[in-house]
């Protein structure tokens, strides 16, 4: 009985052999649900497969078929099975997402860029040139609308401007003493709700104020919220009053004109504005309370009260929602380090401006690219990355040193920024601290250390020698060092690389400004902007 049964399975399996293939499948399909135990799980199977087959068969038979057949063929999809879960997270992230960054020899693959980018590198590394230039035509190939905050007088944006330019994706310049475009940050549909108005005008104060991580305590914390709030209620007053002159020129002109009775009276009017400005307002009866926060405020306005700054801001010819499907766009937002003092404040409140209207699910794949960052001050800084990833949008945050980022946000905050951007490109560093800063990146090795020791005396010499292994960082601090321009050391989806970006053939170009640093219109907007103030008032 038991010799027919064999005959007759000798027979199947001889007819229909490819069930044999079948526990291989099932094997694949287990590998892809329970993943690291599926090779240990098919193997198995294999081996208890193989085992029936010669125990019933015998070897003579089975032999043949478990060496050329099965076995190869189990090899094969073992190594099929491997590439497509090493390749099945890529599979997930849109090609848009996946930036190929080219270098002398080969290229620098960034499998998602949704996780944000940090380059840190000393004046002259190459940044703008190598890494930055790369993203940006990962950016124009794909299609990206964004933001760009250009700190050098132009010199990314005469990059970017041929190259977004080409795609046909409408490229707006905003600059402050070559005017090119006119943008209003506080314009009412930018400020839906009393949230939004209080908090531009806390990141226009803290930019203006110049204040860093040292947070204020005592009476210079409460003239700071006073001062704050004064600011929240003018802006308000214009917003829901008069929201045609709700420009920062024209918020500059209403508290330069009115004396701090009539302003008082004004606010007063409407409830909103009253509450905003309530530490102002209740301080009246103190001559030097009163006088501490009008100075206060005043000395901050003085830095942006400027000709050109009034011509630049009094007009909303940009939208800021630049990722809106209807319209997309790219801003670049030019300082000047000449003028860092003066321009800075503004850059900061129109980001600010910026991010707030790109925060929105269904738009557009963007950016936002902030070349020497700590120069501005941006609210809740350290949760913009990890926030604007969940919207579609790339943080590149390129800077000098972490020194200056420590110097803007603290250094707790600076490593929250920092943290939150999973690709690191470090350059050249010239600060000991910076370059141990940049090691502790990456991963400890053992190296053995040989040590040598001798001991002479006037009868005999002893010499001992000591080898040991000790644990150190992959790379070095030096290493950072010895960096040439363009060079820089990756850290990327938990891998290091030294790569090196070749010299870009760029085209550089720019559109005309509309209005040149001499033209008569912008001294004859500034008096027309102090005019209609007056005569806002006097109707009143």
């Amino acid at each position: 009985m038991a010799m027919e049964f064999l005959d007759h399975l000798e027979t199947f399996f001889t007819d229909f052999w490819w069930l044999l293939y079948l526990p291989l499948g099932l094997g694949m399909l287990l590998f892809q649900y329970v993943q690291r135990w599926g090779v240990l799980i098919v193997s198995g199977l294999f081996v208890l497969d193989g085992g029936l087959f010669v125990y019933f068969l015998g070897w003579n038979i089975i032999g043949p078929l478990l060496l050329y057949g099965l076995l190869p063929s189990h090899f094969l999809n073992m190594l099929i099975g491997l590439l497509i879960y090493i390749r099945k997270d890529e599979a997930t992230i849109p090609p848009k997402y996946q930036a190929r960054l080219p270098l002398r020899s080969g290229n620098l693959k960034l499998k998602n860029i949704r996780r944000g980018i940090s380059i840190i590198g000393s004046a002259g590394s190459g940044k703008t040139e190598s890494v930055v230039y790369a993203l940006l035509q990962h950016f124009q190939k794909h299609g990206f609308c964004g933001v760009i905050h250009d700190y050098k007088h132009f010199e990314i944006t005469e990059l970017a401007y041929p190259l977004f330019h080409e795609q046909g994706i409408p490229f707006h310049i905003v600059s402050f003493d070559i005017i090119h475009k006119r943008v209003n940050p506080i314009a009412p549909r930018y400020l839906p709700d009393e949230e939004s108005v209080n908090e531009v005008s806390r990141v226009l104060l803290e930019n203006l104020l110049e204040q860093r991580e040292s947070v204020a305590q005592g009476s210079s914390k409460f003239f700071n919220d006073a001062v704050e709030g004064l600011l929240g209620g003018l802006i308000w007053m214009l917003r829901s009053h008069h929201p045609k002159y709700c420009t920062l020129p024209h918020l500059i002109a209403v508290y330069q004109l009115l004396e701090p009775d009539h302003l008082i009276q004004w606010l007063s009017q409407d409830i909103v504005a009253k509450a905003m400005a309530d530490a102002f307002i209740a301080g009246r009866a103190s001559e030097r309370q009163t006088a501490g926060v009008l100075s206060t405020l005043a000395n901050a306005l003085k830095k942006i009260s400027t000709q050109r700054i009034f011509m630049a801001l009094s007009a909303d010819q940009v939208d800021l929602d630049i990722n809106n499907p209807d319209h997309p766009a790219v801003l670049s937002i030019v300082n000047h380090p000449k003028f860092e003092t003066a321009y800075s404040p503004i850059i900061a409140t129109i980001l600010h401006t910026v991010i707030k209207q790109m925060s929105l699910r269904g738009q557009r794949s963007s950016f936002v690219l902030m070349e020497e960052a700590p120069t501005i001050r941006l609210l809740n800084m350290h949760r913009i990355p990890a926030t604007l990833r969940s919207y579609d949008i790339t943080t590149v945050y390129v800077m000098q040193d972490k020194a200056q980022n420590d110097m803007m946000y603290g250094d707790k905050a600076s490593r929250a920024i920092l943290s939150n951007l999973s690709y690191q490109f470090f350059g050249k560093a010239n600060d000991p601290d910076t370059a141990y800063y940049y090691e502790r990146f990456f991963e400890l090795v053992k190296k053995p250390i040989r040590s040598v020791s001798k001991k002479t005396d006037f009868m005999a010499s002893d010499t001992r020698i000591t080898n040991i292994e000790r644990e150190v960082g992959k790379v070095r601090s030096e290493e950072f060092f010895r960096l040439r321009q363009g060079e820089f050391i990756a850290f990327s989806d938990g891998k290091d690389r030294k790569v090196l970006f070749p010299v870009p053939k760029a085209i550089r170009d720019l559109p005309k400004p509309t209005y040149p640093p001499n033209s008569p219109e912008i001294a004859a907007n500034f008096q027309r902007i102090h005019l209609e103030v007056k005569g806002l008032f006097q109707k009143q």
